[in-house]
């Protein structure tokens, strides 16, 4: 049992080691060439400070130049050089300090030939996994060692490790020498600085011994790295076996160390040589292990930070005797607690309560954090949400560069925008964007869990974490945040409307008309005006609200109702009469004239035989009328209110020629058979435009 036991144990390690050789293998070679875009991006200072560099060689050479001509002054006592010499050499020194960058990126392109040459060298058997290893040395140990279980498991996990850790330090030498290389190309003017005087010359003459070596040494490490991966692809498969029947995987796989330990070493070979080379290497691995020591120290330190997880540790030792219970609720408190960038949040937020860890731990932490902030790091999504979403009196407040740089994380409609004076706290979020076009807004956004909805024009947008907010822009750039794109009416336009308004019927064609407003044409022909909420105050006419995919909401108007056209005269009575039968099927009243000169304003007027009337004002047109009405539904369902009238008589006057006609002192009038209605209905208005001046007040926040 306790075979077993220790079998799996040594194969999950042996399983650690091989996937962290596959992790690292592969990925330096084409990173860390003859190239120095690694170095410019990684320490993008030193690219800065190059300009710093070439004016402090020139100083330096200027005052090695004018000590040595000060010394010519003492004549042959002092051994000085001759002036015209220093002089011309020192002119020609100052001019390699100026272009000491393009001399330098010359020679790594001279050293790149051999290098890329190496690298393009084609070796099938390379196509390896170091997951493959465990099983070889395995195999192989199963011959020698089959007495005793545990010992051929134990030697196997001490080859695997002492494999792996030699090739791990071999490629930490590979990156220190290409670290090299780099110091050598931005401090190169300051060797140039040495070549002036006789004196100082051999500092120069080091200096380039030193930068042939290293370059070699850059070449070298492509030869060593794939000199070991092609062992490992043809001797590993086989076993070690070779062509004359010799060898075994023991053989190789002392071969393959004692190969990676003379790679590590060539430095020094080289510079028993008599080159100039830099000593790399001799500290660096054992500095890994310290940091691997501390940090399993420093994991005792959790143990004080238990309240980050409130009551994790409790609900585990609780749960102790369950299937992983306890494991499973420290799980999941360490993941929520701990998101990401979470000590580069807690190193930017201003008050509030943080999230990280407590005591020495989220010190270092905050601190490492403060270092990644000031150097272009961002922050992500769920970063922001722990701020973003939280009350203020416990979320803080992120602000400055890192606010601006990281807020299209959280609030993706912001790409393309620059962004300046970000403040993200709890609930609110504010901004100042400025588009392509280079026009600036205001833009300020509220939680909608935390605040009600604003009267003054908004968006409802989506962050990444799901949670809806209300969004104002005010300012020259507004537009972008409120306005769609320009349609013509055209039917190839159909998959720009879909895209622009998902919740339109398809086969919906829009025309705008004016800024905020478009024309909406349905597939049965039917129109209505649609009007931008950022533009106009919501009518008071039917309609309906619609969300554009900006989240802008647009006000639909309720299609007006479709008069069928009536004809004039008394040979039209019976046209008339079953027309308007058919179009309000619903009125049963006998029906005598039909006037629909307005039916354009939405209102029609039919009598009856014993002299009254009765008034149709369509309901998407008029408001409902005070006193007595009904409400009919014409053929295409919409609703009309209908209010009846009493016969009555007017005596109107007679005109003839547009002038009234007189009997005597009084005007000529004659008896008109009419009908009087009690009420009038008032018609809407049409949406007015929104007061600009007013602002845009924020909203309130919910209690």
């Amino acid at each position: 049992m306790l075979d077993w036991i220790f079998e799996g144990i040594v194969n999950w390690v042996g399983s650690i080691v091989t996937q962290l050789m596959d992790a690292v293998s592969g990925l330096f070679l084409n990173a860390l060439g003859t190239e120095m875009t690694a170095m410019e991006e990684y320490f993008p200072f030193v690219t800065k400070a190059f300009s710093v560099m070439q004016y402090t060689a020139w100083a330096i050479l200027f005052l090695i130049t004018v000590w040595q001509l000060f010394r010519a002054f003492g004549g042959p006592i002092t051994e000085a050089e001759n002036p015209l010499v220093l002089i011309t050499r020192s002119a020609l020194f100052a001019l390699l300090i100026g272009y000491a960058k393009p001399i330098f990126t010359l020679v790594l392109q001279i050293a790149r030939a051999p290098y890329t040459a190496l690298m393009d060298l084609s070796m099938t058997a390379e196509d390896f996994t170091f997951a493959g290893i465990g099983n070889v040395l395995s195999n192989g140990l199963t011959t020698i060692v089959s007495v005793v279980s545990v010992v051929g498991l134990l030697l196997l996990i001490i080859l695997e490790i002492a494999l792996g850790w030699n090739y791990f330090k071999l490629l930490l030498e590979v990156v220190e020498r290409y670290i090299v290389v780099g110091v050598l190309c931005y401090t190169s003017p300051l060797a140039y600085s040495m070549g002036a005087s006789k004196t100082t010359t051999p500092v120069f003459r080091s200096w380039c011994r030193m930068v042939g070596s290293q370059l070699l040494l850059l070449v070298m490490n492509v030869w060593f790295l794939r000199g070991f991966n092609s062992s490992m692809g043809y001797y590993a498969a086989n076993g070690g076996a070779l062509s004359t029947g010799q060898g075994s995987i023991f053989l190789w796989l002392f071969c393959a160390l004692a190969f990676l330990k003379t790679a590590q070493r060539f430095d020094s070979y080289l510079a028993s040589m008599g080159l100039n080379v830099a000593q790399t290497g001799s500290s660096m691995g054992m500095e890994m292990l310290m940091a691997a020591r501390v940090i399993t120290g420093v994991g005792g330190g959790f143990r004080s930070a238990g309240s980050v997880f409130h009551g994790g540790s409790a609900a585990a030792s609780a749960a102790g005797a369950g299937a992983g219970g306890g494991a499973s609720g420290f799980a999941a408190g360490f993941a929520n607690k701990f998101k990401g960038n979470s000590y580069v949040r807690d190193a930017v937020v201003q008050g509030g309560s943080r999230i990280g860890a407590g005591g020495t731990i989220g010190f270092v932490g905050r601190t490492f954090g403060g270092m990644a902030a000031r150097n272009g790091a961002v922050l992500t999504s769920d970063s922001i949400a722990s701020v973003a979403a939280r009350s203020p009196n416990v979320s803080g407040t992120i602000a400055g560069d890192i606010a601006d740089r990281s807020l299209s994380n959280y609030m993706p409609q912001f790409d393309g925008y620059k962004l300046s004076g970000t403040r993200i706290t709890g609930g609110q979020i504010s901004t100042t964007a400025v588009g392509a076009d280079g026009k600036a807004s205001a833009v300020e956004m509220f939680s909608a869990e935390q605040f009600d909805k604003p009267d003054a024009p908004h968006a409802v947008v989506m962050a990444a974490d799901g949670s809806q907010w209300y969004q104002m822009a005010s300012g020259e750039g507004a537009g972008s945040f409120y306005d769609i794109p320009d349609f013509s009416g055209s039917s190839s336009e159909a998959a720009q409307v879909a895209a622009t308004f998902p919740g339109a019927e398809d086969g919906t064609t829009l025309r705008t008309v004016d800024d905020g407003a478009i024309e909406a044409t349905t597939p049965s022909g039917g129109n209505s005006m649609w009007y931008n909420s950022a533009y106009y105050d919501e009518p008071e006419a039917p309609h309906t609200t619609m969300q554009s995919s900006n989240g802008v909401e647009w006000y639909a108007m309720q299609q007006q109702a479709e008069t069928p056209s009536f004809e004039t005269g008394e040979a039209a009575l019976a046209y008339n009469q079953a027309q308007f039968q058919q179009f309000m099927p619903g009125y049963e009243q006998q029906v005598t004239q039909v006037d629909g000169s307005q039916r354009l304003e939405g209102n029609l007027e039919v009598r009856h035989a014993d002299g009254s009337g009765t008034m149709f004002y369509d309901a998407t047109q008029y408001a409902a009328p005070r006193g007595d009405y009904q409400v009919y539904e014409d053929v295409g369902g919409n609703q009309w209110y209908a209010i009846r009238g009493q016969a009555a008589v007017e005596r109107k006057p007679v005109y003839e020629n547009g002038k009234p006609v007189y009997d005597g002192d009084n005007v000529r009038t004659v008896s008109v058979e009419t009908v009087r209605y009690k009420t009038t209905p008032s018609r809407f208005e049409e949406p007015k435009p929104r007061d600009k001046a007013g602002g845009n007040k924020p909203p309130k926040r919910k209690r």
